[in-house]
C-alpha cells in the first residue's frame, strides 16, 4: 500500500481521487491549498504526490520545489484546468513526473498513478492485488487450482486465457503468491494502458535525455520485475516492434533502456493474459510465432462464470459480505435468480450486480427487485464477428437479426439501441464513478443520463 497526497481546492476532485486510490489499495489524504498539502507532506511522506497549478494562496508550480525539499523523489502528477505550453514545460523542467489537463478521464489518470507508483524508486516491492480471494467449489475451479498450483511450482511463463471479467489479473497474483519469488516484487502492466509513444520507455526504461522531457533515468517494469513477476494483461496488444525487444529480453535475460548504449541484467518471470485468440494472432502474422511459444510455456483458461453456475452463490455471498457486512442477507429466490443468468460480464459483472443491490437493499434482505437488469449479450455469432471482422460488421448482424425479426417489426430502431446503450453507459459509469463526469464524457445532460441508468438498472453514484 502506498501512500498519495492530492492537493486541490475542489473537492469534486479530492473526492474522486480518494475513490480511485482506495479501489487500487493505496491511502490517500487532501489538503486544499499548497500551505496545508506541505504541512501535511512534512508529517508523513507520501509516496506519490498529485498536485493542481491553481490554488489559493501559493500555486502548484511555486510550491513543487518546496514539496520536493519533502518528498525527496517521489513522483509528482501535475493537474490543471488551464494548460498551456509555459504550464507544462515549467511542470516538467521542475521534475513532474506527468502533466495531466482537466476534465481528465478516470482512465488516464488511474493509467498515470498506476505507473507513478510503479516507477518510485523509493517503494518497496508491492504485494499482489487482492480484492478478493479465487473462490470456486466447481470442478472447473477446482482444475483451474491444480493448474496454478503446477504453475506457481515451477518458473515457467504461463499465458492465461478466458473471456473478459473471468479473473485473470487474480490468478497471476495467486501463481506469485505461491512460487518461489513470492518475496519479489510482482509488477503488473496492461499493454493497451499504456500510452503507445511511450511504452517501450515505460516497459524498457530510459536514460535522461533520451527523448524530450526525460530530465531523469527512470527503471522500465522489466527491471522493476528483477526477482518476482511481471504481469502482462492483454498481451496480444503489444506493438510488433516491442514484440521483438521482449523477446530478446526473455532470451537474454537483459533490457536495454531508450537512449542507452548498454544492457541492464534483470531476471523476472512473465505471466501473460489475453481475451483473444493468440493463435489466430500467429497464423494471421500480427503475433511473433516466437514469442508466441515463448511465453505460453504452461496454459491456463480460466472458465467463463455461465459454466460454474454452482459457484455463483459461493461468490455473490463473498461479495455481499465485502460490500454490505454481515447483515446483509441474500434471499433464496435472489440466489436462484443469480444463478438463472448467463453472466456474460462474468464475475465482474456479478460483483458490480451485488454492489448495486447492496445499496438499494439498505443494509437488509437483497430481492431480486433489488439487482440490475443483465447485461445484453451479441450472441456467439456477433462475437465471432467482433473478433474478426470488428466492431461495425457485428453491429450490422445485429441489425439485420433484428430487421429479420418479425417480433421486432416497428420497434428495431429501439431494440438496437437498447442492446447497445447498456454496456455504453455502465463502461462510462465503471470508468468515470459520477454521473457528472460520465455525461460530459458521453455528451448527455446529467438529468438524460440518470434517467438512462434508472431505465436499464445501473448504478449511478449514491452521492449526487
Amino acid at each position: 500500500m502506498s501512500k498519495i497526497l492530492v492537493v486541490d481546492d475542489e473537492s469534486s476532485i479530492c473526492w474522486g481521487l480518494a475513490r480511485l486510490g482506495a479501489t487500487l489499495g493505496h491511502e490517500v489524504r487532501a489538503a486544499s491549498s499548497a500551505e496545508e498539502g506541505l504541512a501535511l507532506a512534512e508529517r508523513e511522506r507520501p509516496d506519490l504526490l498529485i498536485l493542481d497549478v491553481r490554488l489559493p494562496g501559493m500555486d502548484g508550480l511555486t510550491a513543487m520545489a518546496l514539496f520536493r525539499q519533502v518528498i525527496d523523489e517521489s513522483p509528482i502528477i501535475v493537474i490543471t484546468a488551464f494548460g498551456d505550453l509555459a504550464t507544462a514545460v515549467k511542470a516538467v523542467e521542475q521534475g513532474a513526473f506527468e502533466y495531466v489537463l482537466k476534465p481528465f478521464d478516470l482512465h488516464e489518470i488511474r493509467a498515470a498513478v498506476e505507473r507513478a507508483l510503479q516507477m518510485c524508486p523509493a517503494e518497496a516491492p508491492s504485494e499482489p492485488p487482492s480484492l478478493e480471494h479465487m473462490l470456486g467449489k466447481s470442478a472447473a475451479m477446482q482444475a483451474v487450482f491444480k493448474r496454478i498450483a503446477l504453475a506457481a511450482a515451477s518458473d515457467a511463463e504461463v499465458l492465461l486465457g478466458g473471456e473478459s471479467g473471468v479473473g485473470k489479473e487474480l490468478a497471476a497474483s495467486a501463481i506469485h503468491r505461491h512460487s518461489a519469488r513470492r518475496d519479489g516484487p510482482f509488477v503488473p502492466v496492461n499493454i493497451a494502458a499504456l500510452n503507445p509513444s511511450l511504452a517501450e520507455a515505460e516497459l524498457f526504461g530510459h536514460v535522461a535525455g533520451a527523448f524530450t522531457g526525460a530530465q531523469q533515468a527512470r527503471k522500465g517494469l522489466l527491471v522493476q520485475a528483477d526477482g518476482g513477476t511481471l504481469f502482462i494483461d492483454e498481451v496480444a496488444d503489444i506493438p510488433g516492434p516491442l514484440q521483438v525487444k521482449l523477446l530478446r529480453a526473455l532470451d537474454q535475460g537483459e533490457v536495454l533502456p531508450v537512449g542507452a548504449d548498454r544492457p541492464i541484467k534483470t531476471d523476472f518471470r512473465v505471466v501473460s493474459a489475453t481475451h483473444r485468440d493468440l493463435r489466430r494472432l500467429v497464423h494471421s502474422g500480427e503475433f511473433r510465432h516466437d514469442l508466441f511459444y515463448r511465453l505460453c510455456t504452461f496454459e491456463i483458461e480460466l472458465p467463463a462464470l455461465r459454466n460454474r453456475a454452482e459457484d455463483v452463490p459461493l461468490l455473490a455471498e463473498s461479495f455481499a459480505r465485502r460490500f454490505g457486512g454481515r447483515q446483509v442477507v441474500l434471499a433464496d429466490e435472489t440466489v436462484a435468480e443469480l444463478q438463472r443468468r448467463p453472466w456474460h460480464g462474468n464475475v465482474r459483472e456479478l460483483r458490480n450486480s451485488i454492489e448495486h443491490a447492496v445499496v438499494l437493499a439498505r443494509q437488509g434482505t437483497v430481492m431480486p427487485s433489488h439487482l440490475p437488469a443483465p447485461l445484453p449479450q451479441f450472441g456467439n455469432r456477433w462475437g465471432e464477428a467482433a473478433e474478426t471482422d470488428g466492431l461495425y460488421r457485428a453491429a450490422e448482424l445485429l441489425a439485420r437479426d433484428l430487421m429479420n425479426d418479425a417480433a421486432a417489426s416497428g420497434a428495431v430502431y429501439d431494440r438496437f439501441l437498447q442492446a447497445l446503450e447498456p454496456s455504453l453507459l455502465a463502461v462510462a459509469m465503471d470508468e468515470c464513478r459520477q454521473c457528472a463526469p460520465a455525461a460530459r464524457a458521453l455528451g448527455l445532460h446529467r438529468t438524460t443520463l440518470k434517467r438512462k441508468l434508472q431505465r436499464y438498472g445501473i448504478a449511478a453514484d449514491s452521492a449526487e
